[in-house]
């Protein structure tokens, strides 16, 4: 009967410690995705076509009122413009691409497959439990396989997306630098060009922003791909690491982050605090350039007198 009771305790405790070793692996598996598949998703969703649309309507505008005699610079800012709009077409196709890889990827679950503890795979013979258990613990479970495996059906998923950016980018990159170059044309058409009209401001002012917009278009698209790519070398080389590291770290991430929040909200309102509480006093003749700075306290003393 002791005996027992004593067997019964100790697997109590060996299934204790192994239901939280498999709930930091399937914890490790979460973070090890959203670390992976969040920030492409970020990137996606970073994509602010407003300030690109804003743009194209007021360049159509310029286009439409320019006088004739400034035909060159119509037609230019026309080239320019189509430029920008195809760059930022096929680089928004690609981003809503990749967004939705990855949003389909966050919202799936990590694993279809369970890896938790279970008497009718591990055998209801205290031998076969006992071999299990210490499998578990001495690392030979299944999580190393499944982390391996993971991180090559991410390497599968988002294998279709970065074939697709390689497609479009020397599409994107050309239409950047071209509406890039032609924006500095019309910029120096008339102090380069002898005998040409003015450029009129409003033209001038809108190639300046179609250089700047075709400059973000392609800054963003190229930095989506080498993010891209960092985040696959990054899963792949971390794909020995063991589940509680992973937890840990993630935690000392969070930790640090809520810190640092913490950090700045703090020296944020101790800004405020300091710039609500002094004020200046000119203390005699406003022309005199004598300013005396008061603390609020300081100030109600001098109106009380």
């Amino acid at each position: 009967m002791v005996c027992a009771v004593s067997l019964t305790s100790v697997v109590a405790d060996i299934i204790s410690d192994i239901t939280g070793v498999e709930t930091d692996e399937m914890s490790a598996l979460q973070i090890k995705a959203e670390a992976f598949w969040k920030p492409i998703l970020s990137a996606a969703e970073d994509v602010n076509m407003e300030k690109h649309l804003q743009l194209y309507a007021d360049a159509e505008a310029v286009i439409l009122g320019l006088p004739k005699e400034n035909d060159y610079v119509r037609k230019a800012l026309r080239e320019a413009l189509d430029h920008l709009k195809s760059a930022d077409d096929v680089s928004f196709k690609q981003a809503l691409a990749s967004a939705s890889v990855a949003k389909e990827k966050l919202d799936g679950p990590t694993d279809t497959t369970s890896i938790g503890f279970s008497f009718l795979t591990g055998g209801l013979s205290p031998k076969n439990f006992l071999k299990n258990a210490l499998k578990r613990f001495t690392g030979g479970g299944r999580y190393p396989e499944k982390l391996v495996q993971h991180v090559q059906q991410r390497q599968a998923d988002i294998l279709p997306v970065l074939r697709g950016a390689a497609d479009v980018s020397g599409n994107i990159l050309s239409d950047c630098r071209l509406a890039s170059k032609i924006g500095f044309d019309v910029r120096k058409y008339d102090i380069y060009n002898d005998g040409v009209p003015k450029t009129p401001k409003n033209a001038d002012d809108v190639a300046d922003r179609i250089i700047d917009a075709a400059s973000e278009t392609r800054s963003r698209f190229t930095r989506s791909i080498t993010d891209l790519v960092n985040g696959i070398t990054k899963d792949y080389e971390q794909k020995e690491e063991n589940a509680g590291s992973t937890v840990t770290k993630a935690s000392l991430h969070g930790l640090h982050a809520k810190i640092f929040a913490a950090q700045a909200q703090a020296k944020a309102k101790a800004t405020v605090t300091a710039s609500s509480n002094s004020i200046g006093v000119c203390i005699g003749c406003q022309n005199s350039g004598i300013g005396i700075r008061l603390s609020r306290s300081a100030t109600s003393q001098v109106v009380d007198l």
